[in-house]
């Protein structure tokens, strides 16, 4: 038991007044006489005392609970005046507290008037009428209410998050059956003056603000909320944005209804039961809020309550900022933390040391819920799988470039504009499905797509879709770039593919032409000269070229600078074999069609044409450059007279691909 639960507030302060007091008086009784006259003694005592007291109650008075003036919000007035009335009580003076938790309390002070608390984040979560029904709730448990009561209510509220770390009273039993008691007398005394449909149905309202609110602290308040970086100014004003524009409570809503029937307490939920709580009934949005918003002050000053409840370090010249103005890294940290603690679940859990793979596999197999993990709970994702795959999708997507709205997170936009719902992608990559990004490494380290991005959105916005080639292969020269897809190999997918085909070794190709698409710095093309054929290898990007003929001074491949859309003529139906490595996909999707034409245009009759590409499904994500081929697409090589061999699906949970196959009929004789 904690000094916090031993009563009501008046004894909670006599306590600390006698401790600090304590201390103080002993601290005096081991100085030294000389250094301390006897005759100051007494005041020091009264000083220490009073000063020490002062500062043990400061966090828990006026300064944790501003006042709220009436005059200023007069539905709230009109809420209250008519909760007293159908209350049947009328009492000579009603103030407002505002707390900064979802929370109300209601006391009678002084002769007959009311201090009521009322919780910010409920104000802006409900409607006159369920207000109207909660307060009538507290002013029903003023009568009867005494210190004991209460006490009983308080210490069963705080050892219900005990519970949750092993650390619950021994006397919670008999605290919670008393507790339900209470609270189940109180609501059957409210429905009766309220109606028990309006009762209950705010009652979920409450609830599901309560839950909202404090999953949006823990995601949007967190990065902000440390002395170093300061507080949330606009935390409340966010919260408002997140369930009347966002649909946050309605996305809550399916699994608060579950941590309600499975991991609230026995009686916590016997409770609601009894109240008429409808499981999977949505909870609509308030339309007329009660409050829409504060002053600015009033804001500034329960954020910095909930720095000091979360960190115990309120002050005053701690600098509060806006969540737009949160830096992005801080964001970013959010997920990095999210991951490394989802990693450590995961060895936990398998007995050795886990990767992202092994937790997309675990999340497949429906063993997300096993890992045990910091995670704010209940929360608005579809599932177990969601919750633990989000960190590494969003950092994924972050090594990319991409960011997000501050406000709607799992909405990331790319560099070239494209919008990704990270919710959706972790949930699709949940069922098995192929999602088609590399979830390894932190969001510091530097992406090898980066470079290719960033110059591709400046390409494709002065309307030069393929000049971006020439910029990185120039500035990778010079070390200022990074060419992703330059492996100093050939790709392992046409090593495969080469030896399969008949006879192994150079006389497979020896009296053939083949022609490499995009050739890069001219790994395919060579690893093709081995095999005997009289090699053309060609790149939109003259630096490509360059650079190729000086890695491989001495080869046989004919090197030259030329264009996809728009070919040299006598290349038309000119080549035994035509390969292509994942060069349409560099292009625009807009341009895939002419690309796609232009390659099954190579092939001579009687040759063949292989396709590798990362692939996607039709409608599928795409992470754009580059920009994966879809089914249809792939199958469209068939073209031009060209006809389809074999197509090979090739997948795993972070890559899908394609190696595709076509050929040309011979010419009939």
């Amino acid at each position: 038991m904690t000094p916090g639960s031993l009563g009501p507030e008046w004894l909670q302060l006599l306590v600390r007044l006698a401790a600090v007091g304590a201390v103080g008086v002993g601290f005096l009784y081991v100085v030294p006489p000389l250094e301390f006259p006897v005759s100051l003694l007494p005041p020091a005592v009264l000083a220490t005392c009073l000063i020490s007291g002062a500062m043990a109650w400061w966090p828990r008075g006026r300064w944790r609970y501003p006042r709220l003036p009436l005059d200023d919000h007069p539905r709230l007035r009109r809420v209250l005046d008519s909760a007293f009335e159908e209350a049947g009580w009328r009492p000579t003076s009603v103030k407002v507290r505002l707390s900064a938790w979802p929370r109300m309390a209601a006391w009678r002070v002084r002769r007959d008037g009311c201090l009521f608390y009322l919780g910010l984040p409920l104000l802006m979560g409900l409607d006159e009428d369920d207000l109207r029904a909660l307060v009538v709730r507290e002013i029903n448990l003023i009568p009867s209410a005494s210190w004991c009561m209460r006490w009983i209510l308080r210490l069963n509220f705080m050892d219900g998050g005990r519970e949750a770390e092993g650390k619950s009273l021994p006397q919670r039993e008999w605290l919670r059956e008393h507790a339900y008691r209470i609270r189940s007398d109180l609501w059957s005394t409210t429905a009766e003056v309220v109606g028990r449909d309006l009762l209950a149905h705010a009652t979920r309202r409450a609830y599901m603000v309560d839950s909202a609110f404090f999953w949006h602290l823990d995601r949007y308040a967190f990065p902000a909320m440390s002395p170093e970086w300061g507080y949330v100014s606009d935390i409340y004003q966010s919260f408002l944005w997140k369930i009347r524009e966002d649909g946050l409570l309605a996305r809550m809503q399916p699994n608060v209804d579950v941590y309600l029937a499975e991991k609230l307490y026995r009686h916590e939920a016997r409770l609601f039961q009894e109240l008429g709580w409808n499981a999977g009934e949505p909870v609509e949005v308030a339309a007329y809020p009660v409050v829409l918003g504060v002053a600015e002050k009033l804001e500034r000053r329960l954020g910095q309550v909930v720095l000091w409840e979360r960190t115990k370090a309120a002050n005053s010249r701690i600098p509060s900022h806006s969540l737009h103005d949160v830096p992005w890294d801080a964001w970013g940290s959010i997920h990095e933390h999210g991951r490394a603690m989802v990693i450590a679940a995961a060895s936990t859990l398998l007995g050795r040391e886990a990767t992202a793979r092994d937790v997309v596999q675990l999340a497949v197999d429906g063993r997300a819920g096993e890992l045990s993990w910091e995670h704010a709970e209940p929360c608005p994702h579809p599932s177990p799988a969601v919750c633990v795959l989000i960190p590494f999708f969003d950092g994924a997507l972050r090594r990319m470039g991409y960011v997000a709205d501050v406000l709607r997170q799992r909405s990331l936009v790319g560099p070239l504009g494209d919008t990704v719902d990270v919710v959706a992608l972790a949930d699709k990559a949940g069922q098995g499905l192929p999602y088609g990004l590399e979830l390894g490494g932190p969001v510091t380290e530097r992406d090898r797509d980066a470079d290719s991005r960033r110059l591709a959105a400046e390409s494709l916005a002065a309307g030069d879709p393929t000049g971006w080639f020439e910029r990185l292969y120039a500035e990778s020269e010079t070390g200022e770039a990074i060419v992703p897809w330059d492996s100093q190999s050939p790709h392992p997918l046409l090593v495969e593919w080469l030896p399969m085909r008949p006879g192994s070794g150079s006389e497979v190709g020896v009296g053939r032409r083949a022609l490499v698409v995009g050739c890069g710095l001219g790994d395919d093309a060579e690893y093709l000269s081995r095999f005997g054929y009289d090699t053309v290898a060609f790149d939109v990007s003259e630096s490509a070229v360059r650079l190729a003929k000086e890695r491989f001074p001495g080869s046989t491949v004919d090197y030259r600078a030329a264009d996809l859309l728009a070919p040299p003529a006598e290349w038309r139906q000119a080549f035994d074999l035509v390969v292509e490595v994942m060069t349409v996909q560099a292009l625009p999707e807009h341009l895939h069609a002419p690309a796609i034409a232009s390659v099954a245009g190579f092939v001579r009759p009687g040759g063949s044409l292989l396709v590798i590409a990362s692939a996607r499904e039709e409608g599928g994500p795409v992470f754009a450059p580059p920009w994966p081929l879809t089914p249809s697409e792939i199958a469209s090589f068939a073209s031009d007279g060209l006809v389809e061999d074999r197509i090979e699906d090739l997948r795993d949970p972070e890559r899908h691909r394609c190696r595709a196959t076509f050929r040309r009929p011979a010419a009939l004789r």
